[in-house]
């Protein structure tokens, strides 16, 4: 067995500010005895901790050599790299939605230009200049890709090769010394109190008169109208859900009436829905913050409450071909509605409908939540819990647009209040 040096194989590069280990061992390929440096733990000044792991560092690296879990540091392409980082580092250690993300952003913006570099002959240079032009044509038919995606797509190769130094398959990442592009965040697009009344009168005309005859068949074939009519109920709640609520796409979609009190008029978040290549499926929220409670407007909780006898009324009708989920949100039959179906099919219309540009997303909706609530002077930490945002500061962050007009409201509550001449006195 391949075996490190004792104390002392360790030092500390004061320039670096890292440790860096040596380890000797028998290359499994020629039989020859071979010294190796790899890099350590980093800090700004040695101590026998960082030490300590840096020994660790270079054990694990002799372990992983003697059962053949190293690739060929010589031959390793960075493509090949990524793959291995995502399913075994990655993978292990993020949300489903979250690894998608990096699996999604590794193969289109990366793998392209730079998958067949060798690991070792990558350069900064090399990618700053995929960075760059991914700005300029990265996005789908050549458009510009936004600076946070490009910034993302960064900030995951630096993780990818971080991991590669610490397996000693190169000693420095090269990632580390390129310059992300300034963030330049996207405006919020909220809806104004007209347009939401629009959108929500266009959703609720769309469904039509939901009343069928004694049967759902005609001939053993399925009433089609009434199965599509079921949909377009479905997404007039969901419209509604996102306005009265704050809640995600993901939110809405993977609620279920276990997680609706009708009677007190509040909604639990405990699940949201996903969708990735390979499907649909539910998992837990993000942040403990987004597991919460949203109390509902009276009017909005009447409206859930008619909407819950109706999809009863279709699974009494349907039988057993009602697919059982339990979900608010369905499509035909009580299946899992797709939420790029309900973008493309449903939302995208009734947007056209109500007169509204079909830029604005179903996540706008949420923004119009939270701006209507603090316009309303609504505390921005009542706000922050209805969102599920981790901190007040993120709400501040994302709203910040709204605060000029929150400032004039506060000077106007104050005028004459010092003086006497309020009206308020």
């Amino acid at each position: 067995m391949a075996q490190a040096k004792g104390d002392g194989t360790a030092n500390y590069d004061i320039k670096r500010g890292c440790w860096f280990v040596r380890v000797t061992y028998v290359d499994p390929k020629t039989g020859e005895t071979k010294r190796k440096k790899l890099k350590g733990a980093e800090e700004k000044s040695p101590t026998p901790k960082g030490k300590s792991i840096s020994l660790k560092i270079g054990q694990k690296w002799l372990e992983n050599l003697e059962n053949g879990l190293l690739p060929d540091a010589d031959t390793i392409t960075l493509w090949e790299w990524l793959e291995r980082w995502l399913n075994d580092y990655a993978k292990p250690k993020v949300r489903t939605k979250t690894f998608d993300k990096y699996e999604s952003y590794m193969r289109l913006y990366i793998k392209p230009a730079l998958g067949n570099v060798p690991l070792k002959r990558l350069t900064t240079p090399d990618i700053q200049r995929v960075l760059n032009r991914l700005l300029i044509d990265g996005g789908k038919e050549r458009q510009p890709l936004s600076s946070g995606t490009v910034r993302s797509t960064r900030r995951y190769l630096i993780q990818a090769l971080n991991q590669a130094v610490v397996d000693g398959l190169i000693l420095k990442n090269v990632a580390k010394g390129t310059t992300p592009p300034k963030l330049v965040k996207k405006e919020i697009r909220p809806l104004t109190p007209e347009e939401a009344e629009k959108l929500v009168i266009a959703a609720k005309e769309a469904v039509g008169n939901l009343v069928v005859g004694k049967t759902v068949r005609q001939n053993e074939k399925i009433n089609k109208e009434m199965t599509a009519r079921i949909v377009r109920d479905a997404a007039y709640i969901a419209i509604l859900l996102a306005l009265a609520t704050g809640m995600r796409l993901g939110e809405v979609f993977g609620l279920k009436w276990d997680c609706v009190d009708l009677e007190k008029g509040i909604v639990y978040v405990k699940r949201s829905l996903i969708t990735n290549r390979k499907g649909m499926q539910f998992q837990e929220p993000k942040t403990p913050k987004s597991r919460r409670q949203i109390p509902l407007p009276a009017d909005v909780a009447a409206e859930l409450r008619k909407y819950k006898k109706r999809q009863n009324w279709h699974k009494h009708l349907l039988g057993d071909l009602w697919e059982e989920h339990d979900l608010v949100i369905t499509g035909q039959f009580g299946r899992v509605l797709d939420t790029s179906h309900f973008t493309n099919r449903y939302f995208k219309p009734l947007l056209k409908t109500a007169g509204i540009p079909e830029t604005v997303t179903y996540h706008d909706l949420r923004h119009t939540h939270a701006t209507m609530l603090l316009l309303k002077g609504i505390p921005v930490k009542v706000v922050s819990e209805r969102l599920g945002h981790s901190t007040i500061a993120m709400t501040l962050d994302t709203y910040s647009h709204v605060l000029p007009a929150m400032q004039d409201a506060a000077v106007k509550a104050l005028e004459g209040v010092f003086t006497g001449k309020s009206s308020n006195l």
